[in-house]
């Protein structure tokens, strides 16, 4: 066939046209800009344009895909309606994929794309052999978003954004968490839990339920469900499975007890976990995997074996640069990640903590300013730059300066708005020895963490050659 991506730059985009390269299919696309997951497609073999325009799309396109995060006066979409031509979602495209195969969903307002990963990570060791979508890039598989397994087992990301997750079947859902968020998609709370009641009962008959037993929305939605279809994980101990002696300082480590024997977990036991990623947030994600990987059979030692060694994914706490000062690179784009992260940072750590954060979304910034101002109160300095707009249209009045406000007006923290193209001139003037400093959002604020650091490399090679 011959597919074309449009808005092909995404995660879930890139992962199903290097999924359709893979099978033979010639695939076009296009997207606002150049980036390393479009870079990868085209080496593969991609034909990909950068920006819109109803050129782009060739007349004998058999499938057109496109992601919600285009507008509905795209060119290329309203070219496709006026040839007829077949028009799939991104997320109608993916359950066509993966729904007849042995599939792990893994859910949550937060989480999903470690959680994934560590369970895509311990198969690919232990010879399952999965296939593979996350929503971000994994270091394990040289930053792709996507593997190809020839199994029948498939672990996917399962996106609540546009209501995503819907027009998957899986047989074993991950719900990592269920918070407020997307806003611009969702009327509040209620309607977002509605939809993963939805989603779970879109489930395949006799799936099982792998949910986080600490989430009062999470137990709110399961209240629905057959108590023996579900398998609690969390830190309190009425859960099926919870973690005890978490220490999160410069080691994660800590002990799984199997409380409640059922379904494959036969009798009571507890074991030791370590990882080297950190924070309380990354051992709930560890359980969560663990427990769906024995429901594939997996032995627990080979999982403790390997587990140890996972090494993460891209902007989710990335160490950058480390010298008399370590810099971070943190997707985090919601207060409960901001929080999670700061706290996985800073304990056991004396230092200061500097954050960089980059808002993404008018919405989510007129919804959650608040929140934001809270969850970075706890830093010694915080800088602010522009909203990243993303698919959104300014709104009026919202702007990081409402956080700015908020942390001012309630906090005792240094608090600065810095333009996006004068952060490393502003932090070059900041004392930042033994500094913890965390660049922080789910827009482009990667991108001048990365300058930043490549003028740090540069600048301690010069001085080591001229010493």
């Amino acid at each position: 066939m011959k597919i074309h991506f449009i808005g092909i730059g995404g995660f879930g985009m890139s992962a199903l046209a290097e999924y359709c390269i893979a099978e033979g299919h010639s695939v076009t696309g296009s997207d606002i800009s150049l980036s390393n997951l479009l870079k990868n497609l085209i080496e593969k073999g991609a034909n990909i344009n950068i920006g819109h325009s109803e050129e782009n799309l060739a007349d004998d396109t058999d499938l057109v895909v496109y992601t919600p995060a285009i507008a509905n006066d795209n060119p290329e979409l309203i070219k496709a309606q006026k040839l007829k031509l077949r028009i799939l979602k991104r997320a109608e495209l993916l359950g066509v994929v993966v729904n007849e195969k042995k599939l792990i969903a893994v859910s949550g307002t937060h989480g999903k794309t470690t959680t994934s990963a560590m369970i895509a990570y311990t198969l690919i060791k232990s010879n399952f052999d999965p296939t593979v979508f996350v929503g971000g890039e994994l270091v394990f598989l040289e930053n792709s978003t996507f593997r190809t397994g020839k199994s029948n087992i498939v672990v996917v990301e399962a996106d609540e954004y546009d209501r995503s997750f819907l027009t998957l079947k899986p047989d074993i859902v991950v719900i990592t968490n269920i918070d407020l968020d997307h806003l611009d998609i969702y009327k509040n709370i209620e309607d977002i839990k509605s939809g993963f009641r939805m989603f779970l009962k879109n489930s395949k008959p006799n799936s099982i339920f792998v949910a986080n037993g600490d989430d009062e929305n999470v137990l709110d939605v399961l209240s629905d469900f057959d108590r023996n279809r579900i398998i609690t994980f969390g830190y309190k101990k009425e859960n099926d499975l919870y973690i005890d002696d978490c220490d999160n300082g410069n080691e994660n480590k800590f002990q799984i007890i199997v409380n409640n024997p059922k379904n494959v977990f036969t009798s009571k036991s507890k074991f030791e976990i370590q990882l080297e990623v950190k924070g309380k947030h990354n051992a709930l994600n560890c359980l969560a995997s663990y427990i769906t990987c024995m429901f594939l059979e997996l032995k627990t030692e080979m999982y403790v074996n390997v587990i140890k060694y996972f090494p993460g994914v891209r902007r989710r706490i990335e160490l950058k640069y480390k010298n008399s000062f370590e810099v971070y690179d943190d997707y985090a784009h919601h207060p409960v990640e901001i929080k999670a992260t700061f706290e996985a940072l800073k304990k056991g750590f004396n230092g200061k903590m500097i954050t960089i954060f980059q808002p993404h979304l008018y919405s989510r910034t007129k919804d959650f300013y608040i929140q934001f101002a809270e969850s970075l109160k706890d830093n010694d300095i915080v800088i602010l730059t522009d909203i990243y707009p993303a698919r959104e249209e300014p709104i009026k009045d919202v702007s990081s300066k409402l956080i700015f406000d908020e942390i001012k007006r309630k906090y005792n923290c240094e608090v600065y708005y810095v333009k996006r193209e004068n952060i490393i001139s502003f932090l070059n003037r900041l004392p930042v020895e033994n500094s913890r400093i965390i660049f922080q959002g789910a827009g482009d604020i990667t991108n001048v963490c990365e300058n930043f650091v490549n003028a740090l490399k540069e600048k301690k090679k010069r001085i080591s050659e001229n010493s």
